[in-house]
């Protein structure tokens, strides 16, 4: 009897346990490797490389949950960065509400483009990227932009009790979209529309107002996340993070949102993010080459594909 509730139980927290026992192993993985690993300097360095990267990946979760798929967030983070180092000499922190405008908006045409002009949310947004990416490169001419506004670099760069201060702001925007995913309607439409499409309409959500509302997140998000990592950086590129997709994608999978839409959430992304995070640190460590790192990237995006997907509801992509 105990046997059976143990293994019945374990079957329906197994989105929640395999990604505990995924880090566990790691970490002690790359502890035994190097000993200095989980040392407060290490430490830190994680934490500046996970905490813009959970901005990014609570907006591409709530894109997930409904089902659909956003390319454009390593894009549009970008140009958020590259837009905030270019005119915050002249705006001041005016750039800031300026590039985040810019971000929402892209975030916006991809919305409207999947609900009102019917694209494939994975066409709509990649075309989106794309266009994004020249943008940034003919503002940019393609070159590393730097920024020496010190006030403006210590919303990311101040420590606090021993940490940086864009973590603090990684975990807060982190607890307010698990309290909307779990706690709001906004939130409860988003899963209704990620689990049945038909349902969610004929319990009369707006289906196309919801998907705009959900890529505006994303877009948002993504600017947020590309402001504060270019006040870690102290500069902006459209050549910096290039291979970004596939990392985020993984961690979102990682931490249990599956890419069939209708199950998960921010509040398991920090999981996977954090796991992702250790394992791009753990490759730096070891000095793999770029090559070798996304071919481990993308047999773990192909293999959390595969454990999380639900074949029973595979269906066209929303």
């Amino acid at each position: 009897m105990v046997a059976t509730f143990s293994w019945e139980w374990m079957k329906r927290n197994a989105g929640t346990l395999w990604p505990l026992l995924v880090a566990c192993v790691i970490i002690l993985g790359f502890q035994a490797v190097n000993p200095t690993f989980l040392k407060y300097e290490g430490l830190v360095t994680l934490v500046y490389a996970m905490s813009y990267f959970l901005i990014a990946a609570c907006g591409l979760t709530f894109v997930i949950m409904m089902g659909s798929f956003d390319f454009s967030v390593p894009s549009v983070l970008k140009l958020a960065a590259l837009f905030c180092v270019m005119y915050i000499e002249k705006l001041g922190f005016w750039a800031i509400p300026f590039a985040l405008l810019v971000s929402t908006g892209l975030g916006l045409l991809n919305g409207v483009l999947l609900a009102y002009l019917n694209v494939p949310s994975f066409m709509a947004t990649l075309g989106v990227s794309i266009v994004v990416e020249g943008i940034g490169l003919y503002l940019s001419k393609g070159f590393l932009h730097i920024m020496y506004n010190e006030r403006f670099r210590a919303l990311a760069t101040t420590f606090i009790f021993g940490l940086p201060s864009i973590f603090y702001w990684a975990m807060g925007i982190w607890a307010l979209c698990t309290f909307v995913a779990l706690c709001t309607p906004f939130g409860r439409r988003t899963y209704a529309i990620g689990g049945n499409l038909t349902a969610a309409r004929l319990s009369g959500i707006n289906v196309e107002r919801q998907r705009v509302y959900v890529f505006a997140l994303s877009g948002f998000l993504a600017g947020l996340s590309g402001i504060l990592y270019m006040a870690q950086l102290g500069g902006g590129s459209m050549l910096i993070g290039s291979d970004m997709s596939i990392p985020l994608f993984a961690s979102v999978v990682a931490g249990g949102t599956a890419l069939s839409g209708g199950m998960g959430g921010p509040h398991r992304t920090l999981l996977g993010v954090i796991i992702i995070t250790w394992i791009q640190s753990g490759m730096l460590m070891l000095a793999l080459g770029r090559d070798i790192q996304m071919v481990i990237f993308g047999l773990i995006a192909v293999g959390v594909a595969i454990a999380t997907m639900d074949r029973k509801r595979i269906r066209v992509v929303k």
